[in-house]
């Protein structure tokens, strides 16, 4: 059981780091407390198939491919630079309101309105970021 918890762990860990998040960001998207994210990638702790279902959707990535001998299917990178990008915009905001605007994402199938929404938002928390410091 040890080896298994190590193995599961040492591969969520491989997950996250190829998605470019830390285990904070993780945890803020997927619902799961940090320490126990930590303890998970460390073989400490055994997840339930409920936490790794959280842990899983949260990396896009299929929970059946994230162990499987071929591994996961890796998002095309253009939508995988676009998800990490769009993640790190919401980053810090309400969980019900990341839920609604990444609802709105999944809608769109056009790559050019994808990439429009995103310059809008970057320029839109660049613009914050200014008001603040003034």
């Amino acid at each position: 059981m040890d080896q298994l918890r190590i193995i599961v762990g040492t591969r969520i860990r491989h997950l996250r780091k190829q998605a470019g998040l830390t285990i904070c960001q993780l945890s803020e998207i997927s619902g799961v407390d940090g320490g126990f994210i930590n303890c998970i990638e460390r073989g400490k702790k055994t997840p339930s198939l409920n936490t790794l279902l959280k842990i899983t959707n949260a990396l896009h990535v299929n929970i059946i491919s994230a162990f499987s001998n071929q591994g996961p299917k890796i998002e095309e990178p253009y939508d995988y630079q676009v998800s990490s990008q769009i993640r790190a915009i919401l980053n810090g905001k309400p969980h019900e309101e990341r839920e609604k605007f990444l609802a709105v994402l999944k809608t769109l199938k056009d790559k050019t309105m994808l990439s429009a929404i995103f310059d809008i938002l970057r320029k839109s928390n660049r613009t914050r970021d200014i008001l603040r410091t003034e």
